[in-house]
C-alpha cells in the first residue's frame, strides 16, 4: 500500500496543506465520543427500559424494589463495561496516536493505516458491545429478581421484547454516534492515504434496513406488551368487584344455618372460575375448613404480606407471588373465622389470550411488511448510489469521459446524478480545452467575458428555476482557478525556455497581467454570485406567496405576536428599544406561518431604523374595525418623508437615511402576503417622528377548520 506522509516543519509537526483539514485532537473526538455513548446509554438505555418495565411488568412491591435495584446496578455495571468501558479501551490506540500527532511526531504511513482502519471498525464493535450488554444484563437481572423475588414466569416472558427494543435502539444509535464522531479522524487519515486498505464493508442497504427494523421492533415492544398488561389489569379490576361480591353475599346467605357442613356449601358458591377456592381461617392463621391444596395454615398459601391486607371485616387485593391471583375476604361479625376466596385471572383471560395470538399475528405481518418495505426501500436507495459507484470506477480506470450515470429518480439522488454527469461533462470540455487550446489565452478570456455575460443576463430573469444555473455559474468558476495556475505555471515553465529578454520578458508581463486580472475577474464573480442568490431567494420567498401556502384559519395574533418577540429579544436588548403591546385581534383568518413573517419584517424594520432617537419602543396593537381587523407597528425611528411613503414598498427599495444592509424587499414582501389575504398595508410618517406601519385583513376569509 502506497501512502503519502503530511509534510513536515523542522520540528518535525505536520505542516498544515491547503485544502487538507486540520488535524482533530484527541480532546474533541473524546468529548464527542463520550457524549454520543452516555446518550446512547441514559437515553436509549434507560428510558426504554424504564418506559417498558412500567408499561408490560405487574409486580409487587418487593419485586418492584428487586427490579429497581437491577436497574441501578447491574445495567450500569454491564451497560457501563459494554458501552462505555471496553468501546473506551478500543479507541485508547486511535487517542494515543492523535496525542502524539498533535505533539508533533511524524505521521507514519503504517500508523496513519491502523488509525483508519480501527476508526471505521469501532462503531461496529460499539454496537455489537452495547446489544450484548442489553443482553446479558436482563437475562441476569431478570434471573436474579425471580430467585429473590419470586417474579412470575409470564412476566418474565414480558422482559424478552425488552432485549430487541433496549439493545436494537442503543445499539444503533452506538453505532452512527461513534460514527460520527470518528469522521474527523476518518477523513483527516483518507486523505493522507493514497490508496486505503479495504475495510469490513457494511452495505447502505443494510444500515437502512436495521434502522427500520429496529424501529418496527420498536414500536411492537412497547405497544403490544402494554396493550396486554392494560387487559390483565382491567380483568383484575373486574374480579376483584365479582370476588368481593360473591363472596359478601354467600357469608350473608349461610347466617342460616348451624352445620359446618352447609355452612361451607353456601360459601363454596362464592368461588370463580374453573380453579377458584374458598376456605375459612381462624384468628391464629389456622385453615378450619377444607383446602383443596391440603394446607393447613395460611402461611403456606405464600401470599404477599397477608397482615397489610387482612385488616378490617372485608377487604379484596390482587396477589403477585410466583402468579397472579386476586384475592377477597370477609370476616362476618359474630364470627371467629375469616372466610378467604383465592380466584386465578387465568380462568377468565380467554379474551387475553385470543388478544395474545391475534398479536403475534399483527407483530408477525407487520415485520414481513418491515422486510418487504425495507427491502424496496433500500434498493430504492442504494441502486442509483451503486450506479454512480460503478460509473465512477470505470472513469477513473479507464478514463472514459463519456460515461454518465443514469437519471432513475426525482429526489436528491437525482439531483447528485445530474450534478455528476454535469462534473464529468466540465471534466471532458476542460480536458479538451487543455489538450487543444492551452496556448490560446485569447479565447480562454472570451469565453471567460460570455460566462460573465450569462450571468448578467440572468440577472434580469425572475425564476424558480435559476437558482439551479446559478449554483452551477459557482461551482464552475471555482474550477477556473487551479486552471488559470496550470496556465500561468506552463507560461513560467515557456518563459523559462526562453532567452533571458524579448519573448521570455513579454510571457513573464502576460503571466503577472494574467494572474492579476483572472484573479480580480473570480472575485468579482463570487460576490455576484452571492448577491444575485440573496436576492433570487428574497424574489422567489415573494414569488411563493399565496402558492401552495397553508389553508386559511382562524389564529390568535398575540400568540403569533409572542412567537415573533421571542425571537427578536436579543437584538431588542442589544439596541435598548422597549416593546409596548396593546392587545391584539384574536381568531383573526389568516396563515399564521405569513401573518407571522409580516410582523416580524415590520418589527425588524422597526429595529434597524430606530436610529438614535432619545425614546426607544416599538409599540404594537390592533382592534376590530367593522368586518376587518388592523393591527398596527409603531416606531420612534428616523421616519419616512412624505414624498417616499409611496415608494417604501416598491421592490428594491431603499431609502439611504441609514446605512442598513439589506435588498430592500422586506416591505414589498409584506404587501404581497398582506394582498394575498385581500387586507392592505400603508404607513404613516413624518421624518425623525417614527413610523406606523397599519395592516388590515378581512374577516369574511374562506376558514379551513381541522378536522
Amino acid at each position: 500500500m502506497s501512502v503519502v506522509n503530511a509534510p513536515l516543519a523542522r520540528d518535525g509537526a505536520p505542516v498544515p496543506t491547503p485544502g487538507v483539514a486540520e488535524l482533530p485532537t484527541p480532546r474533541r473526538i473524546r468529548m464527542r465520543l463520550l457524549r454520543a455513548w452516555l446518550v446512547g446509554l441514559l437515553f436509549f438505555g434507560y428510558g426504554p427500559a424504564f418506559t417498558y418495565g412500567v408499561l408490560a411488568w405487574l409486580l409487587n412491591d418487593t419485586q418492584w424494589a428487586w427490579t429497581y435495584l437491577m436497574y441501578f446496578t447491574l445495567v450500569p455495571l454491564v451497560g457501563g463495561c459494554g458501552v462505555l468501558l471496553l468501546p473506551w479501551r478500543w479507541y485508547r490506540p486511535i487517542g494515543a496516536s492523535l496525542g502524539r500527532w498533535n505533539a508533533g511526531a511524524a505521521v507514519e504511513p503504517a500508523e496513519c493505516a491502523a488509525v483508519y482502519t480501527r476508526a471505521l471498525q469501532l462503531p461496529w464493535k460499539v454496537a455489537l458491545g452495547a446489544f450484548a450488554a442489553a443482553a446479558v444484563g436482563y437475562l441476569v437481572g431478570t434471573s436474579i429478581v425471580h430467585l429473590a423475588a419470586n417474579q412470575p414466569w409470564e412476566e418474565i416472558a414480558k422482559t424478552m421484547p425488552a432485549i430487541p427494543l433496549v439493545g436494537g435502539m442503543m445499539g444503533a444509535f452506538c453505532y452512527y454516534g461513534t460514527t460520527r464522531a470518528l469522521y474527523p479522524v476518518v477523513a483527516w487519515c483518507s486523505r493522507r492515504l493514497v490508496a486505503p486498505l479495504p475495510v469490513r464493508h457494511v452495505p447502505m442497504g443494510l444500515k437502512f434496513f436495521t434502522t427500520t427494523c429496529i424501529l418496527g421492533v420498536a414500536v411492537l415492544s412497547l405497544l403490544l406488551p402494554a396493550a396486554y398488561t392494560l387487559g390483565q389489569v382491567v380483568t383484575e379490576e373486574h374480579l376483584q368487584d365479582r370476588a368481593l361480591t360473591h363472596l359478601r353475599v354467600g357469608a350473608q346467605q349461610m347466617g342460616p344455618f348451624r352445620r359446618l357442613e352447609d355452612r361451607m356449601r353456601i360459601v363454596q358458591k362464592a368461588a370463580l372460575g374453573k380453579y377458584g377456592y374458598v376456605f375459612a381461617v381462624d384468628e391464629a392463621g389456622r385453615i378450619a375448613t377444607p383446602h383443596p391444596q391440603g394446607f393447613q395454615h395460611l402461611d403456606e398459601e405464600r401470599f404477599a404480606r397477608p397482615a397489610r391486607h387482612l385488616v378490617g371485616y372485608e377487604g379484596v387485593w390482587v396477589d403477585r407471588v410466583g402468579q397472579h391471583r386476586v384475592v377477597a375476604f370477609v370476616h362476618p361479625a359474630g364470627s371467629l373465622w375469616t372466610f378467604v376466596s383465592v380466584t386465578f385471572p387465568r380462568d377468565f383471560d380467554a379474551p387475553l389470550r385470543h388478544f395474545l395470538f391475534f398479536s403475534f399475528l399483527i407483530a408477525v405481518e407487520v415485520l414481513v411488511v418491515i422486510l418487504v418495505f425495507g427491502r424496496y426501500y433500500t434498493k430504492s436507495i442504494t441502486t442509483p448510489l451503486a450506479e454512480l459507484t460503478s460509473t465512477t470506477e470505470r472513469i477513473a480506470r479507464y478514463g472514459n469521459l463519456t460515461e454518465r450515470v443514469p437519471v432513475t429518480t426525482n429526489d436528491e439522488l437525482s439531483d447528485l446524478a445530474r450534478a455528476f454527469n454535469r462534473m464529468v461533462e466540465e471534466l471532458q470540455t476542460s480536458k479538451a480545452d487543455l489538450q487543444a487550446h492551452t496556448r490560446e489565452l485569447e479565447r480562454t478570456t472570451q469565453e471567460l467575458r460570455t460566462l460573465n455575460q450569462e450571468m448578467e443576463d440572468l440577472l434580469h430573469v425572475v425564476s424558480h428555476d435559476l437558482r439551479a444555473p446559478l449554483i452551477n455559474i459557482q461551482g464552475f468558476s471555482s474550477r477556473l482557478r487551479p486552471l488559470m495556475q496550470e496556465a500561468v505555471k506552463m507560461l513560467e515553465e515557456l518563459a523559462a525556455q526562453q532567452p533571458a529578454n524579448g519573448p521570455r520578458a513579454q510571457a513573464e508581463g502576460l503571466t503577472r497581467e494574467l494572474d492579476t486580472r483572472m484573479t480580480e475577474s473570480l472575485r468579482f464573480i463570487s460576490k455576484g454570485v452571492e448577491k444575485m442568490d440573496a436576492l433570487l431567494s428574497s424574489l422567489l420567498a415573494i414569488s411563493r406567496v399565496g402558492r401552495k401556502a397553508d389553508p386559511i384559519q382562524p389564529n390568535d395574533l398575540n400568540t403569533i405576536l409572542d412567537d415573533v418577540l421571542e425571537t427578536f429579544a436579543h437584538q431588542l436588548k442589544d439596541h435598548g428599544i422597549e416593546i409596548i403591546r396593546q392587545p391584539l385581534p384574536a381568531r383573526v383568518p389568516c396563515r399564521r406561518n405569513e401573518i407571522n413573517q409580516v410582523l416580524s419584517n415590520l418589527v425588524s424594520n422597526a429595529i434597524s431604523y430606530m436610529g438614535a432617537s432619545e425614546r426607544r419602543f416599538i409599540e404594537i396593537g390592533g382592534d376590530e374595525a367593522g368586518d376587518a381587523v388592523e393591527f398596527y407597528v409603531q416606531d420612534t425611528g428616523v421616519g419616512i418623508a412624505q414624498e417616499d411613503q409611496a415608494r417604501v414598498f416598491q421592490m428594491f427599495t431603499r431609502l439611504q437615511t441609514v446605512n442598513v444592509p439589506g435588498e430592500g424587499i422586506g416591505l414589498a414582501y409584506v404587501r404581497k402576503i398582506v394582498r394575498s389575504h385581500g387586507g392592505s398595508v400603508r404607513v404613516e410618517s413624518q421624518r425623525g417622528r417614527g413610523s406606523r406601519f397599519i395592516v388590515t385583513l378581512p374577516r369574511s376569509q374562506p376558514v379551513v377548520t381541522r378536522g
